[in-house]
């Protein structure tokens, strides 16, 4: 009968063992998806032109090695290319992702159940002379006790501590989702960048050719004795100066390739060229300030984190008022006394339990709760801060676009042929001898003048064009 109660009372601990063990299963949170805000420039269609093989990147070690670069093997690249690139190999926005990992693991911190305590001792061991019925001492015992604070459970700590991480998680997403609005659009910018330095190259080069053609016509005629030695070295000053353009224009170019080199995340000493075209078959209309204003207001993962921001200064409030309450910890023991020795009773096994309460006299966390409410309204002031730069970014942004546009509605299509014949007709009247070299000079001039304003206008659009969208955070204009 007593083997029977004796295995009910076992089975009986066994079942509350394995009960408990569910309940602290279910304690464990799910995962925790974030909230992603709108992805800017994510939703091209790529086409088979558009891929660019970029391997998979290895595993790291531990240590502290420095990160090979991916190997692009593409060197000419289209404006899609350049998006999909800087999304995969752009070492910021692979840093910037991280930060969510981060911040993921301190939703998992914060989610975790505490450690129990368990404590084993002696006490009451003979010192200088051993214990007997006659020379009675202690008796010896031996002690065992495991703790475990419920004051997470019993306040709702872990609770308010998991809030506050899943708004950690919303924040990076935001953050991250911010870094790719400004990285890509600056990988645009420099896109539309290396265009225009490419086609001023080739203006500064067929300019240069231009003159060069034209001192081999004045050569002749000094040779024939038509024209003084005088015209023979103002052409070669003419030229000179062609080729100080032309080397300058070089230098612009090379910069453009490496400001675009480093968004594309490539490290090596390779020749980056774009493919494209700075000509505009059906301009995009101007918006309105206000209607961007409030596409900005929708979009902008900057703001988007600032709100979340709020949000998790709030529930940071509630986190610490929480923490205030007291830490209360239960604890069990199991004592052995060994008895029959010392004192010539048999054994003895006990039990005890109790709780351990710290009283909040004088630390009620009043400290970080203060704190945690001037980040609130630290966090309120930065929201209006962003929102008052905010308006100032879309208005410039927006008059930018609108001037950009009104010069190409009103540029001649026709001036720079115009430009282009005056020259050639003037060049071939000076090599028959009815025009002068000045008339040369400035022929050629004016067609250099169009020629540059009728490029800076169409890379003036693109940039202002994709300033808006970044402005924005969103394609609104094509």
């Amino acid at each position: 009968m007593r083997i029977s109660t004796r295995m009910h009372l076992k089975s009986k601990r066994f079942s509350s063992a394995i009960s408990a063990l569910i309940v602290m299963n279910g304690c464990t949170p799910p995962a925790y998806q974030p909230l992603l805000p709108p992805a800017y420039m994510q939703d091209l269609k790529e086409t088979a032109d558009d891929s660019v093989s970029i391997p998979e990147a290895e595993a790291l070690p531990l240590k502290d090695e420095k990160p090979s670069s991916p190997q692009i093997e593409a060197k000419e690249f289209n404006l899609n290319q350049v998006i999909q690139t800087a999304l995969k190999a752009d070492p910021v926005i692979q840093s910037a992702f991280e930060n969510i990992h981060q911040a993921e693991a301190d939703l998992i911190t914060a989610g975790l159940l505490p450690n129990p305590d368990v404590s084993v001792s002696g006490s009451l061991m003979p010192l200088d002379r051993t214990f007997t019925v006659d020379r009675q001492g202690g008796p010896p015992q031996f002690d065992a006790g495991i703790s475990m604070p419920i004051d997470w459970f019993l306040f709702g700590k872990r609770a308010a501590a998991i809030v506050s991480g899943r708004h950690g998680v919303d924040i990076a997403a935001a953050d991250f989702a911010n870094t790719v609005r400004l990285r890509i659009a600056s990988a645009i910018s420099a896109f539309y960048t290396v265009l225009e330095a490419q086609a001023m190259l080739e203006l500064a080069q067929e300019n240069n050719a231009n003159l060069t053609r034209v001192e081999r016509i004045i050569l002749n005629r000094v040779a024939l004795g038509g024209v003084g030695t005088i015209e023979a070295d103002r052409i070669r000053l003419s030229i000179f100066s062609s080729h100080r353009d032309v080397h300058a224009r070089e230098l612009e170019l090379n910069a453009a390739q490496n400001q675009l080199r480093a968004l594309l995340g490539i490290a090596g000493n390779v020749q980056v060229a774009v493919k494209g075209s700075l000509d505009v078959a059906d301009p995009a209309m101007p918006i309105e300030i206000e209607k961007a204003f409030e596409l900005a207001e929708e979009n902008r993962p900057d703001l988007l984190s600032l709100q979340r921001q709020l949000d998790k200064a709030n529930a940071d409030i509630a986190l610490q008022e929480r923490n205030a309450y007291p830490q209360v910890v239960p604890k069990i023991g199991y004592t052995r006394q060994f008895q029959q020795q010392a004192i010539g009773y048999p054994d003895a096994n006990s039990w005890g339990a109790g709780v351990d309460i710290v009283v909040p006299l004088f630390d009620r966390n009043q400290g970080n709760i203060a704190k945690a409410r001037s980040v609130l309204i630290q966090s309120r002031a930065n929201l209006q801060a962003q929102l008052t730069a905010l308006r100032s970014e879309i208005d410039q942004a927006v008059r930018a676009f609108a001037s950009a546009h009104q010069v190409l509605i009103n540029d001649d299509p026709g001036q720079l042929d115009a430009a282009r014949n005056v020259r050639d007709k003037i060049n071939q009247a000076y090599e028959l001898g009815g025009k002068t070299l000045i008339e040369v000079l400035d022929a050629q001039r004016i067609y250099l003048e169009t020629y540059r304003l009728h490029i800076t206008s169409r890379s003036s659009y693109w940039h202002s064009l994709s300033q808006l969208n970044a402005a924005v955070g969103k394609e609104i204009l094509q």
